[in-house]
């Protein structure tokens, strides 16, 4: 009944591989994401950043086009206004003009009529004339001034208008270079930050390449991955397990121990040599390429993984050992690649596991450890129960005896009490009534009516 427990969990976990492979299978082509998420999340940010200073500066823009042509609508408007004031300075020049014509005119006319009458009434006739030039003169002057009086009023408003905008401009022209200055600013820190944020990828991916690294990466993986699902390191795993074989000693990453002393052999790859070039590559046909490289690393290690045969070593091991990949896109590149990768893996006996697929199976084994604690502790309790019952037996007896005894103890105290009243009593009493007995009185003692309890549910298992 044990072994079925924990056989049930492990169904459930192949059950659950070929499901999570089926989801695997339909992400696949949307997932290029590799250990690296947490750059280029903060590449993506330092991006939309940048999108939104752009966005920023088009607005500028645009509320500086409408601005400028505001600025010159009021600027035809004084253009405007200033031609019609220079008309109509041209027309008062011309009227002037015309005046000073009709002055002349008259001072000739009068000049011709003065002569032409000089012998006449000429001082009189003098005098009339500078009268009606002097109301002419007056009549223009006075049309003049409410012609310039006019247009300085229409001129004005336009004037005041044109220095509000022109004002307007310079504020927003300053403004605008402000803002452009703190844009720049803030473009050239994304600019270092991305610069840094390259480096420091390329630094990483450098690291990658590394057999030494990728494969302390794995390793590392592999026990957060256990520590994530609450497998306890001193009950339920065992890394870098030892085992002598004719070909020399084998060392699998993780042993997980099952119910029933049984294990389950676990070694760690990271196959991330050609993935990583085909995120580099600049072409699609080169990432394909990079990409059937990839699979065909990831079934290498399938291949050197069943040809080391665990489960011949390691006899409490079921027929199969679990390739753990630390990370989900590499897996579901190469099944993108590779459709029949894990079928042909689950043949060799070999179960591919990612961190997701492996916290489940860790999850299965470890229900099936609470099971047997569950089934040890009812057998240790069931042993305490009989243990309990028997000295508890025991106990009883002991307590029958000690009852018994009790029971003796004051049957003898009250024959003595009753001897001593029946017998030295009266006798004590004699020598008091004769003198000879002491001043103290003698006390009755008094005997004891109770008697033990009897234990009536005394029962031995």
């Amino acid at each position: 009944m044990i072994e079925t427990i924990w056989l049930w969990p492990l169904l459930s976990f192949l059950i659950g591989v070929g499901l999570a492979w089926g989801m695997t299978s339909a992400r696949a082509k949307a997932s290029r994401v590799i250990a690296l998420n947490e750059k280029e999340r903060q590449c993506a940010a330092a991006e939309a950043r940048i999108e939104e200073l752009r966005h920023q500066l088009t607005s500028l823009q645009t509320e500086q086009t409408a601005t400028l042509q505001r600025w010159r609508q009021c600027e035809e408007e004084r253009i405007s206004a200033e031609t019609k004031y220079q008309e109509a300075t041209d027309s008062l020049q011309a009227q002037h003009g015309l005046l000073e014509e009709a002055k002349t005119t008259l001072s000739d006319a009068f000049r011709s009529l003065a002569a032409e009458a000089l012998a006449g009434n000429n001082t009189g006739f003098l005098i009339l004339a500078e009268e009606k030039f002097k109301a002419l003169r007056e009549e223009n002057a006075v049309d003049l001034d409410r012609r310039q009086t006019s247009i300085e009023a229409l001129v004005k408003p336009l004037t005041q208008l044109l220095s509000t905008y022109q004002e307007e401009t310079k504020e927003l022209e300053s403004k605008r270079l402000r803002e452009l200055s703190a844009v720049g600013e803030q473009l050239r820190q994304v600019a270092m930050a991305h610069v840094t944020l390259q480096s420091e990828t390329s630094k990483l991916v450098n690291a990658l390449r590394s057999p030494h690294v990728r494969g302390r990466w794995g390793e590392i993986a592999l026990r957060k991955t256990a520590e994530l699902a609450g497998m306890s390191p001193h009950c339920d795993f065992i890394e870098q397990a030892t085992v002598t074989t004719t070909e020399g000693r084998l060392r699998p990453d993780m042993v997980v121990r099952l119910p029933s002393k049984r294990e389950v052999v676990v070694d760690s790859k990271v196959p991330c040599s050609a993935f990583l070039e085909s995120l580099e590559s600049t072409n699609d046909h080169e990432r394909r390429r990079a990409l059937v490289r990839h699979a065909t690393h990831v079934k290498q290690h399938v291949h050197q993984l069943a040809s080391k045969e665990y489960w011949e070593q390691f006899k409490a091991a079921p027929e199969f050992v679990v390739l753990f990949i630390p990370n989900d896109s590499f897996l579901a590149a190469a099944a993108e690649q590779d459709p029949s990768l894990i079928e042909s893996a689950l043949s060799k006996n070999v179960v591919i596991a990612t961190p997701t697929t492996f916290i489940a199976l860790l999850k299965a084994i470890a229900f099936g450890w609470k099971q047997e604690q569950i089934t040890e502790d009812a057998e240790r309790i069931s042993t305490l129960g009989q243990e309990l019952s028997e000295r508890m037996g025991v106990l009883i007896d002991h307590f029958s005896k000690v009852g018994g005894s009790l029971g003796k103890a004051v049957e003898s105290y009250n024959a003595a009490v009753a001897s001593f009243e029946s017998r030295v009593l009266p006798s004590a009493r004699k020598f008091n009534q004769l003198g000879a007995g002491s001043k103290k009185a003698i006390d009755e003692l008094q005997s004891i009516d109770h008697v033990p309890r009897r234990l009536t549910t005394v029962r031995k298992s």
